[in-house]
């Protein structure tokens, strides 16, 4: 955990490398914000780009030695030396009095953009999965380096920025046990105990003598194509993100798990294979009833789930790394790798970020694309709609963006699934399904009485009737109501039924509406069926 250090007590080799001076006297506030501006700049950069570099680490360590060497030649020309007396004088420009005027703040923010990346690369000396590094760990430490850049900054303490392996909660007890976790690189190549509150090391980097990788480009005819791999077919696609969102009791936690339980018994779904696989269900909502529904499920379908690789686990925050990694290991120890993981809900799984936070949005599809990746497997997030805008998942748009499927469950007399979004396949056609009431054989209540649950049972209806009821749920709000209305009179003057999406722009900003609504009403209407989008155009959904 990192802490504050009285610079009374610091060594002055330390406060070397931290200031590039002779002590934390010479240090202004605009000099400590220009380095934790520069570290922060690049912790993003490299948490976004590293990544993609693979495992060998050639371009990240000609990085960093170019911004090392960019450092002498900066303090070099602008560095302003005195005379060191006592024992031990190696010559007058071993005294290091600061920067000539005007370069003290840009070589501070230099300084903290060359210490971030000696900080990840000599974190690959103490680890032996960079996979996991990558996914789990620089996630992690880029929030914890933008919350120490938020710290006030206070005359004579030293806040150094946190290590990626030292975390809180990620290396503690693996430091009790094994001290060797705890030594890093120093300047001279000999080692140094990593104390979580000593300030930043630089480090020396030897040239590589293999050439930087470059980046490679694939000709478009040469990238293999491959047909749909469906877990579930036509709905849920192997190695994708997918989201339910629908109002509280709408049953999209029975639909979750009817999902998860035919997968994890290879049971047909609407008549169609599915792909057989463990499942990890995450339930963090209802997790006191999830045995009562598994087992009406298996006594409406008549299939057992005992020995089926269904697999049930509490509420994780998947953002915070910690919990992350303990989430893998947890699978890892069950099985080799499971074919979906299905996180009921996002609220339970999101930890304390805000869900209208792009930021924090990012952090939790990060997350999920870390477990996609682990095992190439689906990820499934069972989530709440707006407050207002029903026909929407509640939170930033960055989810929806992010997804590469999204169904809208509604319930009136019964239940209409409705695909929102599917990034690479077909929008299927809505199902209509109904709750079915099950009676468990030989469970009572305290006072006796039968206990029951429900499942899901697809019906085979008229989805258009349900369909309109699920429109009149919920009434059109004041500009989708002028946005339908504008469509229906321009389509009505014109012979082919449709109209272009600019046409009713113009119109309806003649009705008052402002640009900035245009787009979420029109959105609002393709979500609710009123209107379908076929290019440029719209036409009116008729049912």
């Amino acid at each position: 955990m990192v802490t504050e250090m009285d610079t009374a007590a610091a060594g002055q080799a330390l406060l070397h490398r931290y200031e590039d001076g002779p002590g934390w006297t010479n240090t202004s506030s605009k000099k400590e914000q220009a380095y934790r501006q520069g570290f922060v700049e690049e912790a993003r950069r490299i948490t976004r780009e590293w990544p993609a570099y693979g495992d060998e680490g050639y371009i990240q360590d000609a990085e960093e030695q170019a911004a090392h060497r960019m450092r002498l030649r900066l303090r070099k020309r602008y560095a302003v030396y005195g005379s060191a007396y006592g024992p031990g004088c190696a010559g007058r420009k071993t005294h290091h009095l600061g920067y000539r005027p005007g370069h003290a703040v840009p070589a501070a923010r230099l300084r903290g953009r060359h210490h971030a990346l000696a900080f990840v690369t000599q974190s690959w000396d103490q680890t032996t999965d960079l996979s996991t590094f990558d996914c789990l760990i620089m996630p992690a430490w880029l929030t914890a380096v933008e919350h120490w850049a938020q710290k006030p900054i206070r005359p004579r303490k030293i806040i150094p920025p946190p290590r990626p392996l030292e975390i809180e909660g990620y290396l503690g007890e693996r430091a009790k046990m094994d001290p060797s976790l705890r030594t890093m690189r120093s300047e001279d190549g000999g080692s140094l105990e990593a104390v979580t509150s000593e300030p930043p090391l630089t480090s020396d980097i030897q040239s590589d003598p293999s050439p930087p990788r470059r980046l490679q480009l694939t000709r478009a005819d040469a990238i293999e194509m491959r047909p749909p791999d469906w877990l579930l077919r036509g709905m849920l696609e192997r190695d994708t993100f997918a989201l339910i969102f629908g109002e509280p009791g709408c049953g999209k936690s029975f639909l979750a798990i009817d999902w998860a339980c035919r997968i994890a018994t290879g049971t047909p779904w609407r008549g169609h294979g599915v792909q057989a696989g463990p499942v990890v269900y995450v339930a963090g909502e209802g997790r006191q009833g999830f045995g009562r529904r598994t087992r009406a499920w298996q006594e409406h379908n008549g299939v057992r789930l005992i020995e089926a690789p269904l697999y049930v686990a509490p509420a994780v925050a998947i953002p915070e790394a910690t919990q992350l990694a303990e989430l893998v290991a947890a699978i890892e120890d069950k099985l080799d790798a499971p074919a979906l993981v299905v996180l009921d809900t996002l609220a339970r799984c999101f930890g304390g970020g805000d869900e209208n936070s792009t930021q924090d949005m990012g952090r939790f599809v990060s997350a999920c694309d870390c477990l996609r990746q682990q095992w190439g497997c689906t990820v499934l997030v069972v989530h709440h709609t707006g407050h207002a805008d029903k026909n929407r998942a509640r939170g930033a748009i960055a989810l929806k963006a992010a997804l590469d499927a999204e169904y809208r469950l509604v319930r009136t007399e019964n239940l209409l699934l409705s695909a929102t979004k599917m990034k690479e396949a077909e929008i299927p056609p809505p199902v209509a399904m109904e709750l079915v009431t099950v009676d468990l054989p030989g469970l009572l209540d305290d006072y006796g009485s039968p206990v029951t649950s429900a499942t899901v049972e697809v019906l085979d209806a008229d989805i258009g009737a349900i369909v309109s009821k699920a429109k009149a749920v919920r009434p059109r709000g004041k500009w989708q109501e002028v946005g339908f209305t504008v469509a229906q009179r321009l389509i009505a003057t014109r012979g082919d039924g449709r109209v272009s999406i600019d046409a009713w722009r113009e119109a309806c900003r003649g009705a008052g509406m402002i640009r900035q609504n245009q787009h979420r009403v029109l959105e609002g209407l393709v979500n609710r069926g009123d209107i379908a989008l076929s290019g440029d155009a719209l036409t009116i959904v008729t049912t």
